[in-house]
């Protein structure tokens, strides 16, 4: 059996589970209500175990796959009503359903999307899938890898949402709250939504990359800051609410928050300043979009059933970086001032790199060279004459990505400016005196040694052999820590990789579906980065 006729049944393997009966909005609902009680679970193992946290992740791609297959099942769309009891035991089929099916697919998936692009191996043996890196490829997916662990890994999430921290504000709320038939009920007045709104807008400003400044098609993000902090705000009271339910199946049936689309496009203007009609507007920019290709419900966080109503889990909203998550949406809409926004961002790269780099008179630098006829721009070039060397970049700059399809679609952008960055150098390559003549405006380098780089904002997991990609944050530690002609060096050579650590393990992670096991290539730490 061949590895793609092992995905054909992995592929199928998880439409004959018991819990796929009924309509599509019920088992959404379904799904929805004990994703939010799983992580409910996990929030307060945390309190004993920070790094339990760390499964929240793996419990958003469980929901984003479940929902996903319920989207592409056959089963009915819609019905006129849902029932918001959930039994004991279709509970266990939606935890099944997720953690057992879902989990371990997206898992999976990965594997598979790598192998498809060309960045790793399948070995099938029998009943046994290994992914494996071709011998010749650089090590530069794991040191971007290693990197988006230590900035945006378990420790900042733990930072922004701190559980015990988090008590000390929730003791307050616990005297507005009662259960009256079932239903949660709670007090909103300011006393209680003050600290939350704070601890909503910390953590907006704990993931904040974005200038203010910014615009969109049909709001700005000021707005659209506004917005999110009321809603995450109203989603931190509901969750901790939720925490002083005793009774399992009554904590599972007030899980969600259920209310009328216009009630919540009032409430958030209300509170948040902004006008109603743009309030509106980025409610259904956060909404779910379940048929749209690459969806995802982190960057989509709100649910939209029958007749308006919506439904929004609060750990969607606790457990996002909202900037990135706006920026996945924006970039899928063809928002013409997002694309103004970050040429922009573009030019601040520059700006950032020129602040490190030493004003001693021996370098020459230019900005956003125009070559002529249909070659790219030199973005960046830097002369240092003492070395009579050239460093040619090329500039990319995204939002963090997550997911595999978010990082091979940065790799392709990336790829694409690794390809630009080759055709400058055949043509600097075909007379270097004319180019640097042309690009820096000084005679006689014919000798000039000329190279280049692509440098990228939020690089992840890059690998070309023979354009050199480095982060930003590196390359301005490196300009900032050595001499000019030794970063050029290290650049050069591919020096500049942070070493795993010694307790670090280049490993495999195993994923045993459907009556096969995977082997998916892993780092394995011996301790969690800081």
């Amino acid at each position: 059996m061949n590895i793609r006729e092992i995905e054909k049944i992995i592929d199928e393997f998880h439409k004959n589970h018991e819990f796929l009966s009924g309509n599509k909005m019920q088992l959404n609902y379904e799904i929805l209500a004990t994703f939010e009680d799983v992580c409910m679970c996990t929030v307060l193992a945390s309190i004993l175990n920070p790094l339990a946290l760390r499964q929240i992740t793996n419990h958003m791609d469980a929901l984003n796959q479940a929902l996903n297959w319920i989207e592409n099942s056959d089963l009915l769309t819609s019905a006129d009503t849902i029932d918001f009891n959930i039994s004991e035991s279709r509970y266990n089929q939606c935890a099944s359903f997720l953690n057992e099916y879902a989990y371990p697919y997206s898992l999976i998936c990965s594997g598979y999307i790598s192998f498809s692009r060309k960045r790793l191996l399948a070995d099938v043996v029998g009943n046994q899938v290994t992914f494996t890196f071709p011998e010749d490829v650089n090590n530069s997916a794991w040191y971007d890898i290693l990197r988006e662990v230590n900035g945006t890994g378990v420790g900042g999430f733990i930072e922004t949402f701190n559980p015990l921290k988090l008590m000390s504000v929730n003791e307050k709320l616990q005297e507005k709250i009662s259960i009256e038939d079932g239903q949660l009920c709670y007090e909103l007045d300011s006393e209680i939504l003050n600290p939350f709104l704070e601890v909503a807008e910390s953590q907006w400003n704990a993931t904040k990359t974005l200038p203010e400044s910014w615009r969109f098609d049909e709001f700005t993000i000021v707005e659209y800051k506004k917005v999110w902090i009321v809603i995450a705000a109203i989603c931190y009271i509901h969750f901790f609410s939720c925490l002083k339910i005793k009774e399992p199946l009554a904590r599972i049936k007030n899980a969600l928050i259920i209310q009328p689309l216009e009630s919540i496009v009032k409430y958030a203007s209300s509170l948040s300043g902004v006008v109603e009609t743009i309030a509106e507007k980025i409610i259904r920019y956060l909404t779910f979009e379940p048929a749209k290709r690459n969806v995802d419900i982190m960057y989509q966080p709100i649910f939209k059933i029958n007749n308006e109503t919506i439904l929004i889990a609060p750990m969607l909203f606790i457990g996002s970086r909202a900037e990135r998550n706006l920026i996945s949406v924006v970039s899928t809409k063809k928002d013409f001032e997002h694309s103004k926004e970050v040429n922009e961002l573009e030019d601040l790269m520059v700006e950032e790199i020129e602040n490190v780099i030493p004003k001693n008179g021996v370098l020459k630098i230019i900005k956003h060279k125009n070559l002529g006829g249909r070659l790219p721009d030199v973005d960046l070039g830097i002369y240092d004459t003492v070395s009579n060397s050239i460093l040619l970049c090329e500039l990319k700059w995204f939002m963090a990505a997550d997911s595999s399809k978010e990082v091979y679609a940065r790799e392709d952008d990336i790829n694409h400016g690794c390809e630009q960055q080759e055709q400058i150098m055949a043509y600097a390559m075909m007379d270097k005196e004319a180019f640097v003549k042309q690009v820096f405006g000084l005679d006689g380098a014919s000798d000039v040694d000329l190279f280049c780089c692509v440098v990228a904002k939020h690089n992840i997991r890059t690998q070309n052999k023979y354009v050199p990609v480095i982060d930003i944050d590196k390359l301005k530690t490196l300009f900032a820590e050595k001499s000019v002609n030794s970063v050029f060096h290290i650049i050069r050579n591919h020096e500049y990789e942070d070493q795993l650590p010694n307790d670090a393990e280049i490993t495999f992670q195993q994923v045993d579906y459907g009556g096969f096991t995977f082997k998916i290539p892993a780092i394995c730490f011996g301790s969690m980065p800081e």
